[in-house]
């Protein structure tokens, strides 16, 4: 068996387990988080198309036991994507969760959970995430005491399956041979991975997603405005001082500045739209609609920027 991974999918795993997991977050409030694939079987081999975000584990420090708890919305995603990968002709091929910080391995819990999956379909999978393991390139020790095991261009993951779902919550598992397209190597995956993981973690929040975005667009309006504000100040200025000879240079020095800052938004702007697809599905139907809102604010303030520079350059 292989499991084919698409980067899109790699991807909406790393983002989904980083947002709730990063260097921003206390280690101690890390969470895990949950979600299943969407594809279907080609002879053995198992064919991803689609990573599914369902939802974090919620904080109980006082618990033994991590666990989960699924939300009626939760249920209701699950359903509502099963169905929609139905009239495709895929279906749920598995599951996928995070270990922030921690060894990569199926703990009792998993096993059961991976156990409902394989029961229903023989090639199901179980994939297993840790964040830290890509990042330090480094696997946790089998026994506490013993050295950490160093890797080299390791993706953060591996992929297991029960070897006898007839023995219940008693099977043991191994690791499944995995591919993920979209690279030219592991070398450029990983390299490529760790700076998306930056990213996530500078500018995709746990919480608070619309509020996030919509000061961060509230704030490049007002430095815009203010750099057409500084433009006029200073062509005003050279006016007064009798060195109108300067204006062109300065305004098209100035409009180069205008236009870079409009770009280097749009870069920022092309991030939040991409992380909108790594919402927990629950999410999206709320957040989508108001950063799209947000976003249009923008919009209409870029729409106007070779108007305003055009009026800039009659005036003076």
């Amino acid at each position: 068996m292989v499991v084919i991974i698409p980067k899109s999918a790699y991807l909406a795993v790393v983002a989904a387990s980083v947002r709730f997991a990063n260097a921003r977050i206390p280690k101690g409030d890390w969470l895990e988080v949950s979600g299943i694939f969407i594809g279907k079987n080609e002879g053995d081999d198992v064919i991803i198309t689609e990573a599914y975000p369902i939802m974090h584990q919620e904080l109980d420090k006082d618990a033994v036991i991590d666990q989960y708890k699924w939300s009626d919305d939760d249920y209701v995603a699950l359903s509502i994507i099963d169905d929609e990968a139905f009239g495709k002709g895929e279906f749920t091929i598995g599951w996928w969760h995070s270990h922030p910080g921690f060894k990569i391995m199926l703990s009792h819990i998993d096993i059961q959970t991976t156990l409902s999956y394989q029961q229903n379909n023989p090639l199901a999978i179980s994939l297993v995430f840790n964040p830290t393991r890509l990042l330090r390139q480094i696997e946790v020790a089998d026994k506490k005491g013993d050295p950490d095991i160093q890797l080299k261009n390791d993706p953060g993951f591996k992929i297991f399956r029960l070897d006898d779902v007839n023995r219940g919550t008693e099977a043991s598992y191994h690791t499944a041979d995995f591919k993920i397209e979209g690279y030219e190597s592991m070398e450029q995956l990983n390299a490529l991975t760790q700076k998306f993981i930056v990213d996530i973690t500078n500018f995709f929040p746990k919480e608070k997603v619309p509020k996030t975005y919509s000061k961060f667009i509230d704030d490049r309006i007002t430095q815009l405005n203010s750099l057409f504000l500084g433009t006029e100040e200073y062509l005003t200025t050279l006016t007064h001082r009798g060195e109108k000879a300067r204006i062109p240079e300065v305004l098209e020095n100035q409009s180069v500045e205008i236009r870079k800052f409009v770009a280097e938004t749009f870069v920022k702007i092309e991030n939040i739209k991409e992380f909108m697809n790594y919402l927990e599905y629950k999410e999206k139907e709320v957040i989508i609609p108001q950063i799209e809102s947000i976003l249009h604010k923008w919009d209409e303030q870029v729409a106007g920027v070779d108007k305003r520079l055009k009026q800039i350059k009659k005036k003076f």
